[in-house]
């Protein structure tokens, strides 16, 4: 019951696509926000021996305007509360953010909609979604992802990425895993599934790929490869959604 799913995913010397529409489950329910309901999150598996993802609160709400449905995860015993406490300040940051821009912007559609003679009765409220996923988790390190999904008339994500080495406490960055030549591996890997299928993706006069960013997002998967994740119209056209491709560490 998550906002992710199956992405395009296109691996280093072979390639295969799954693509799904972005799926938001609705539970519809009253808004709580009591410490009491607040203390009813649900616990995920230990990861590894200490780091743990824990979902501290849940909530599903309706109204008029908007169905909304979020689930904030919190990050623990990675044995650096420092760590700790920045990334779970700023998934919460990220989230109170993205849902006030998110509730304005339905909001804004629900005034616009009675403005030209629509009934209320039949405005089709927007689905706004906050969920997490754990990719993967070793006694090493721990990689998971953050996702805020609108739906409209279209889709539209937001995925951020974190990568905590749990010996040190730090963020595993792509240098980490593939060396000082990291770009121009990342790049490679890229520009080999691209050149598979050229007709799948924007050329750089397009707007395309032209080499990864200090910015580029990726997560880090079971085998222990960092997968370069691009968003939907970043390197290809929206249709074929999220792009993953795979990195090999080795």
């Amino acid at each position: 019951r998550s906002c992710f799913h199956k992405k395009r995913r296109r691996h280093w010397g072979r390639q295969s696509a799954a693509l799904a529409a972005c799926f938001c489950l609705l539970f519809v329910a009253a808004l709580n926000t009591n410490a009491a309901f607040a203390a009813a999150a649900s616990q995920l598996p230990v990861l590894g021996q200490v780091a743990q993802v824990l979902t501290f609160r849940q909530y599903s709400v309706e109204t008029e305007r908007e169905l909304l449905d979020v689930r904030v995860p919190r990050v623990a015993g990675t044995g650096s509360p420092e760590l700790e406490e920045r990334i779970n300040r700023e998934i919460q940051e990220k989230i109170d953010a993205g849902m006030a821009e998110a509730q304005q912007r339905a909001d804004e559609e629900y005034q616009a909609y009675l403005a030209t003679g629509g009934d209320p009765d039949s405005f089709i409220p927007v689905t706004i979604r906050f969920d997490y996923e754990v990719k993967s988790s070793t006694e090493e390190y721990l990689s998971f992802g953050l996702q805020r999904c609108e739906v409209r008339a279209s889709s539209f994500t937001e995925l951020t990425y974190y990568n905590i080495n749990l010996k040190t406490g730090g963020e595993i960055t792509l240098e980490d895993l593939l060396g000082p030549q990291y770009r121009e591996k990342a790049n490679a890997a890229v520009q080999a599934v691209i050149s598979a299928s050229p007709e799948d993706f924007f050329t750089p006069e397009q707007g395309g790929f032209t080499g990864i960013t200090d910015t580029q997002r990726f997560y880090i998967n079971e085998a222990g490869n960092p997968v370069l994740v691009f968003e939907k119209y970043e390197i290809a056209p929206g249709a074929l959604g999220v792009q993953e491709i795979e990195v090999p560490a080795g």
